[in-house]
């Protein structure tokens, strides 16, 4: 069941809300962005997630198309922590458009049970294969 956490920058200059059921799971992915940052998301519709703060101030990265699976993703950022809270893609077929996937260490509110008792999905991004976990996961 979906219910509401609030989550926030590190130092709180970008805060936010999202509709979050962990009974569908924690992503961890060994791609180069996920692996370099330390994200761990949960993916959730794209009404599912309230930007109720700085969302002017949010640098937005985008990787170059060849660096990336079809589909796009726009990872943003605070300017000043350099906190990577939430990233925004669209995959039509996988998702039905348009999704968030929030980093779950960015959530203000969720304590370490639910954490701990949510499925892990382990993500084969590095080789562009989302939908099943690479072969080896216990780095991750």
């Amino acid at each position: 069941m979906r219910r509401t956490y609030y989550g926030s920058c590190h130092c709180g200059a970008v805060r936010f809300e999202a509709d979050i059921d962990f009974d569908e799971g924690i992503r961890k992915c060994n791609c180069s962005f996920c692996w370099k940052t330390g994200y761990r998301k949960a993916l959730i519709p794209f009404d599912a997630l309230r930007i109720v703060q700085g969302e002017q101030s949010l640098h937005d990265y985008r990787p170059e198309p060849s660096a990336w699976p079809p589909g796009d993703v726009d990872h943003y950022c605070c300017p000043t922590c350099c906190t990577h809270p939430f990233s925004r893609g669209y995959l039509e077929k996988e998702m039905g458009g348009e999704f968030w996937a929030v980093n779950v260490a960015c959530l203000d509110d969720v304590d370490e049970e639910t954490l701990a008792a949510a499925p892990t999905i382990y993500e084969d991004g590095k080789r562009d294969r989302q939908d099943r976990a690479p072969d080896i996961t216990g780095y991750l």
